[in-house]
């Protein structure tokens, strides 16, 4: 049986058997044949030369020149060293994509015009001053081109001097700057000399509605004599496209050995037409680019037969001017010009709402007053009726939900003031001046969304129409409506999410309890994530501490979290010994330490991190333009806002839960450079004064964005407020502190619950000396 079974099992493992020995044996068989290719010293390496290429060891590769080594001359081999590096680069995968910091120059979007003025040292400080005065704030960029600095520069303009004192060649530096610095920035380019008035608004208009995909050679030709050279007139301004400016660029060097003229409009006109084969040309898509021309021009004699011609009026812009006086003028009468052009539109539009408005169902209810004006805003129940302010001249009521009466100052009276001049103005106007103020009885005022702010005034006249009406006193109502002024997108520079936020963290004695929170948080959101943050924890010491340290159990922390996040992140402390720990004092300290180019955001214990704040934080800090000061969500008191343990983890926003401080300025976001800067200016006293936030408010080239930040959510802490900070700071605290506990209708539930308790105690103790035991025990003085 033994033997049957053994045979049985042999049986089974012949074909495996044997598929086995035939597969060895044809690879020794043919092995010799596959392995001539990868001899490194056979005959058969001659038959493919060393110069052929291929992505595989095999034909056309040797081994030798795969590890690109060199065996035929061993004795002057040297091995090259790989660093590390490159091999943790590799394994990693591809590089991290780095974002530009501006989402325009990522999605190349461009400004819509670029002004280039040609003056002299001798003109800068009188028609230079006056054209920038007269275009700068119309226009994107404005920039001054001089052959040599004057001894004396004016401020606040753009002036780019050039070494070179070959006159002719000003324009072809002018053009290389340009291109250098401003090349891939603008549409258009405009080119004048600071003898030519340009209506900044008008010109930018016009390049408005030009594609930028046409190639622009744009001016007043001069030279149509010879069609192969219609130059644009330099006096007129030319304006070219950007595709114009790059071609130019590229010819340059022609164009500066062919500049023969001495008129930089002839240099430039050829320069141009070589490099693109564009002649100048006046009209561009049914537009036509006017300018008027005037050697000599006297605006006093000469204005009265100026501003009856078409031309005139109509023009973008206007040469010689011979002074800057001259060019004030000018720019007053275009002013002017513009001025009443607008209200005749206004008015004609008037006409037609009113016309319109009479074949409709109800004339009166789409006419509206003001015409033109949105209609007043129709509440849909009663919680969306506005509410009316009643004011007088010195004091306003019921302004907020928590003021009764407040006194009548800064912007409040300088708007009552100038609604009581505007009432008395239109009254004369439409009763013959009439009457004199004599004083305001009542006077209401809402805001309404849609359509701006209502004044409803009942006046006090005296009428001065005749002696015998002087005492007479008349009473009118006057309704009145500050309307909304059409919106305007204010250009401002679009950041991306790829700048690096340093979070700083002031740290006291008493705040040692909510770190720990603080770093879980941080290690969380950041360095979890390998978010481009850094923290910086500055530990703040009474000068009159001593003995242990107080923050050494976080110091072992912040050890324990660098060694354990090694990707890039970091958490750096720094120790500060102070007895008056502001904001200010904390950001002189540690503002050495950073780059100009840091963006330092404010933290405070408490507070929760999330990647969508951090994000908005970096894009809505701007260098040299804007600071971010966020408005967080507040918790309330857990204790007075929830009826049971254990509090939730998570806050909602809510408002049971918490509250947008609007007090608050703990937090705040802005690049080291600005602070610098606004710092250097103000002296120790004045810095001991104010806060980070009054201290941009007071720098006029900073934009202050103080908004609602739904992602900045801050657990509920008792704030501690030091008398020793100014009387403003002071108060601001106070308010925080106590609009930090709870809502009204929370507090007021609290105090109806407490007296309620109170009350029941008061019974219990009556009912307990009414008790027949205790009135036997009382002595008989105190029996009734």
């Amino acid at each position: 049986m033994v033997v049957r079974k053994a045979l049985h099992c042999l049986k089974a493992m012949m074909p495996i058997t044997g598929g086995l020995c035939l597969g060895i044996f044809f690879s020794l068989l043919f092995a010799p044949a596959f392995d001539e290719s990868c001899d490194l010293h056979g005959g058969q390496m001659e038959k493919f030369p060393h110069s052929a290429k291929s992505d595989h060891l095999g034909p056309g590769r040797s081994l030798n020149e795969k590890l690109n080594f060199d065996y035929s001359n061993s004795d002057d081999f040297e091995p090259k060293l790989r660093p590390h590096e490159e091999h943790a680069v590799a394994a990693n995968g591809p590089r991290r994509l780095i974002r530009p910091r501006y989402a325009s120059t990522e999605l190349g979007i461009r400004e819509k015009l670029f002004v280039g003025v040609i003056t002299t040292k001798d003109s800068i400080n009188s028609l230079g001053v006056a054209v920038n005065k007269t275009l700068a704030h119309y226009v994107p960029k404005l920039v001054f081109f001089m052959d040599r600095r004057g001894p004396k520069i004016p401020t606040g303009m753009a002036i780019v001097s050039f070494p070179d004192g070959r006159t002719k060649l000003k324009p072809f530096h002018m053009l290389k700057y340009v291109y250098d610095h401003y090349g891939n920035n603008f549409d258009y380019y405009m080119f004048i000399p600071d003898k030519t008035y340009v209506r900044g608004e008008k010109v930018l208009s016009f390049v408005s509605d030009i594609s930028m995909s046409l190639h622009v050679h744009l001016g007043q030709p001069i030279g149509q004599l010879d069609p192969q050279h219609v130059f644009c007139s330099l006096a007129a301004g030319v304006v070219i496209s950007q595709s114009v400016l790059s071609s130019v660029v590229d010819n340059l060097e022609w164009c500066a050995q062919n500049a023969l003229a001495s008129e930089h409009a002839d240099n430039l006109g050829r320069c141009i037409i070589h490099s693109t084969d564009q002649k100048c040309t006046a009209q561009i898509l049914g537009k036509e680019y006017r300018y008027v021309a005037n050697k000599d021009l006297d605006f006093d004699k000469e204005i009265d037969d100026l501003r009856k011609t078409d031309s005139f009026n109509k023009a973008l812009t206007v040469s010689t001017v011979q002074d800057d006086i001259t060019m004030y003028k000018l720019h007053r009468y275009f002013c002017q010009l513009e001025y009443n052009e607008t209200k005749q539109q206004i008015d004609a539009l008037q006409k037609s709402i009113i016309n319109i408005s009479q074949l409709t169902p109800d004339p009166n209810e789409h006419a509206g007053w003001p015409v033109g004006v949105q209609q007043p805003f129709r509440p849909k129940n009663r919680y969306d009726v506005l509410r009316w302010d009643y004011f007088t001249e010195k004091h306003i009521y019921l302004k907020g939900d928590f003021s009764t009466v407040e006194e009548l100052k800064g912007i409040d009276k300088q708007d009552v003031a100038d609604i009581l001049k505007t009432a008395m103005t239109k009254l004369n106007q439409k009763h013959n001046n009439r009457f004199t103020y004599h004083r305001l009885v009542n006077g209401y005022r809402r805001f309404d969304p849609s359509r701006g702010m209502e004044y409803t005034l009942d006046l006090e006249l005296k009428d001065t129409s005749s002696p015998e009406n002087n005492d007479k006193i008349y009473q009118r109502r006057v309704h009145l409506v500050r309307p909304l002024s059409l919106l305007e997108i204010i250009p401002m520079p679009y950041v991306t999410e790829n700048s690096k936020v340093n979070l700083i963290l002031p740290i006291m004695a008493s705040d040692r309890d909510g770190v720990v929170s603080f770093l879980d948080s941080y290690a969380h959101t950041c360095l979890d994530a390998g978010d481009n943050t850094d923290l910086l924890i500055v530990f703040i010491y009474d000068p009159a501490e001593a003995g242990d340290d107080s923050f050494s159990v976080l110091k072992s922390m912040i050890t324990y979290y660098e060694n354990k996040y090694q990707n890039g992140a970091k958490i750096t402390s720094l120790s500060l010994r102070t007895s008056s720990p502001t904001q200010l004092t904390i950001i002189e300290a540690i503002s050495r330490k950073f780059k100009p180019d840091s963006i330092l955001l404010m933290c405070t214990v408490g507070m929760e991190l999330s990647i969508d704040f951090l994000n908005r934080v970096r894009m809505n800090t701007i260098a040299n333009w804007q600071v971010f000061f966020p408005v967080g969500f507040y918790q309330y008191k857990p204790n007075l806002i929830y009826e049971e343990k254990p509090f939730p983890t998570v806050i909602d926003i809510n408002r049971n839960f918490g509250h947008f401080d609007v007090h608050s300025f703990d937090h705040a976001s802005f690049y080291n450079s600005d602070f610098i800067r606004c710092s250097s200016n103000k002296t120790s006293k004045e810095l001991a004064r104010m806060d980070l936030f009054e201290l941009f408010v007071q720098e006029k080239k900073l934009h202050i964005f103080r908004a609602v930040e739904p992602a900045l959510k801050h657990r509920y802490r008792q704030r501690i407020c030091n008398p020793v900070l100014a009387q403003e700071q002071y108060q601001r605290c106070l308010r925080s502190r106590a609009e930090g506990l709870a809502n009204s209708s929370q507090l007021a539930m609290l105090i109806f619950e407490h007296q309620k308790k109170v009350d029941k105690s008061h019974l219990q103790v009556i009912q307990r000396q009414r008790d027949p035991i205790v009135n036997h025990m009382k002595p008989d003085m105190l029996k009734r």
